[in-house]
């Protein structure tokens, strides 16, 4: 339960959107619906926790839906908005124990009650306060353990803390840890040995995109004396050096396919013969990788093995980016500003207000490193009692007079422009799966995938 999902289903255009403005945020995610049909697709793909559904003028809208909704959805809650509460309260359908009305225009303060009221949310609240307890106890054993620190308050990072706890207590299955370049790939990986059976063991981490193919075996599976020119005494991979630990993949995509596949045969056996060698090493290790692209993209185009792929995605942990996740920036700023400080033996500096505000609003492109980077430099150059604005370098920020940061930039979602593409695709190609995915260059079970993701409705039309 990480979000509390709800449903608007509005008879005019304006309300989802200002409903969407107060619930917007960590604790809740919106499903906007326009008419009955869109609710209904909404409701059969994913699990609603409460339905808002807003009665036009004289209750005619939505009542048909409500009566069909609560026939399907029986424990569905829902809240009915509209302006007459008389006719809110002679609905017969009210008398469901499931249903709360409350008076258009809507105000906050009603809402609030109404969703607080709910079971669904006395349920989400449980699952916080307990998240908020495990993140507490996650954190100090991670401290106490190895010295790391895994910072924030959102609701993500707690989740991802809950994931690590989880997927530690099993010590082979492979995990796949995605996200942008410096949101802590590697510390969660840490993290996980950290807190596992294996941590007595070594924790070895390798950056796939530095080694080339013609090194791979060497480099991986080690070699013997003399197994070829200038091989003067016996080496050991890194399969062989991390056994008995976790083995840390980073840029995993990197590979070739030539070594992924001598990668998937490692770890379908789980051993492995070094270079001049006969003899069998038998392993014992868990391989947790890294990437910060897309790999079911490259898969689609032929550039990454399917079956690799779902070898070492057993276990999935997405890191979503800093800016994403703008609460927890004042939390990693003040941490890292305080770590420094020690370090370097300086006084632990108070951070000027004006500080956080706009860093708050700022894109972080380089994420989590790109602000532990900024707070060491503010840091060593602060000549002041205070960490001022002045102090901190982004990337962006012009000097007109005071330091200020511009507008952002539009950034394009790409999210929208890869559906409006597949999209496209089909309606030009009528629906033909096969015509559509010529199109786009990838495979049809690949539009398939795309079609599913983006939840566009399969209107195939027979191929001739």
């Amino acid at each position: 339960m990480n979000k509390l999902h709800i449903l608007i289903l509005e008879s005019d255009a304006g309300i989802a959107q200002g409903l969407n403005g107060y619930l917007s945020g960590d604790d809740f995610f919106i499903h906007k619906a326009s008419n009955a049909g869109e609710a209904f697709s909404i409701l059969e793909e994913n699990i609603i926790d409460i339905a808002l559904v807003e009665l036009n003028r004289h209750g005619e809208f939505g009542t048909n839906f409500m009566k069909m909704m609560k026939s399907r959805y029986p424990e569905l809650e829902t809240v009915v908005i509209h302006e007459n509460q008389e006719l809110l309260k002679s609905l017969s359908i009210l008398s469901n124990q499931n249903i709360h009305a409350i008076p258009a225009p809507v105000k906050w303060n009603d809402l609030q009650q109404s969703i607080g009221n709910s079971k669904s949310f006395s349920r989400f609240r449980h699952y916080r306060e307990q998240l908020d307890i495990d993140f507490e106890h996650f954190t100090k054993e991670l401290k106490e353990k190895e010295g790391l620190a895994i910072v924030g308050s959102s609701l993500v990072i707690k989740n991802i803390s809950s994931l690590i706890i989880l997927v530690s207590k099993s010590e082979d299955t492979s995990i796949l840890i995605t996200g942008e370049s410096g949101t802590g790939k590697e510390l969660v990986a840490r993290g996980i040995h950290a807190l596992s059976k294996r941590n007595k063991g070594p924790f070895n981490a390798v950056n796939c995109s530095a080694i080339p193919d013609t090194l791979f075996e060497s480099e991986f599976f080690g070699y013997r004396k003399g197994a070829f020119t200038g091989a003067h005494e016996k080496s050991m991979g890194w399969f062989e050096q991390t056994n008995n630990g976790t083995l840390f993949l980073d840029e995993i995509s990197e590979l070739s396919l030539t070594m992924q596949g001598k990668l998937l045969r490692v770890l379908d056996d789980k051993t492995i013969v070094k270079i001049g060698s006969r003899e069998e090493i038998k392993l014992n290790l868990r391989v947790v990788s890294a990437t910060n692209k897309d790999i079911s993209e490259l898969y689609d185009h032929n550039t990454f093995r399917l079956d690799l792929f779902h070898r070492l995605n057993a276990f999935h942990i997405h890191i979503p980016p800093l800016r994403e996740r703008k609460e927890d920036i004042p939390i990693l700023l003040k941490y890292y500003c305080q770590e420094f400080a020690s370090k370097q033996r300086k006084p632990n500096k108070p951070i000027d207000s004006e500080v956080i505000e706009k860093l708050s609003g700022y894109a972080f492109p380089g994420n989590v490193r790109e602000l532990k980077n900024m707070s060491e430099r503010a840091v060593i150059t602060s000549e002041e009692s205070t960490l001022k604005m002045k102090d901190f370098s982004l990337r962006g920020i012009r000097k007109t007079g005071n330091l200020s940061i511009p507008s952002p930039p539009r950034i394009l979602n790409l999210h929208e422009v890869e559906r409006k593409a597949v999209s496209d695709a089909l309606e030009n190609a009528s629906y033909n799966i096969t015509k559509a995915a010529a199109m786009l260059s990838i495979s049809r079970q690949g539009l398939y995938r795309k079609m599913a993701k983006f939840k566009i409705p399969n209107h195939t039309q027979p191929e001739k």
